[in-house]
């Protein structure tokens, strides 16, 4: 969760680019809409029949460090407005994730600074 606050403190920087920042949860509609109110300029979906996660082959086999069940790997997808992927990024360990910086950074390569 600590990064969705990072991308949360970042948001007039995504918004700027035009940037819409999206996390699928696999947690339920409860669970997800309680991290929503925690994370207002994010959108959260939840996936908690793994639909989403399933296509985008992100289950497994990595495990979860809280309780050591199969859990989504931490994926980044850049997705143009007709719906194209331009960048995406598995890290090969689980608590890996991008920065903000990163993120912009691969986002201005991709798609110039948005403004």
């Amino acid at each position: 969760m600590a990064e969705l606050g990072q991308l949360e403190t970042r948001h007039a920087d995504f918004a700027a680019r035009n940037i819409r920042v999206v996390a699928a949860s696999l947690d339920n509609l409860e669970e997800t809409g309680k991290t929503q109110r925690k994370f207002p300029h994010l959108t959260l979906v939840s996936d908690a029949g793994r639909s989403l996660a399933g296509a985008a082959e992100v289950i497994g086999p990595h495990h979860s460090p809280v309780d050591g069940s199969i859990t989504a790997a931490p994926t980044t997808v850049l997705i143009d407005r007709r719906g194209q992927v331009r960048w995406l990024f598995r890290p090969d360990r689980y608590l890996e994730r991008l920065s903000p910086d990163e993120v912009l950074a691969k986002a201005a390569e991709h798609f110039g600074d948005g403004r």
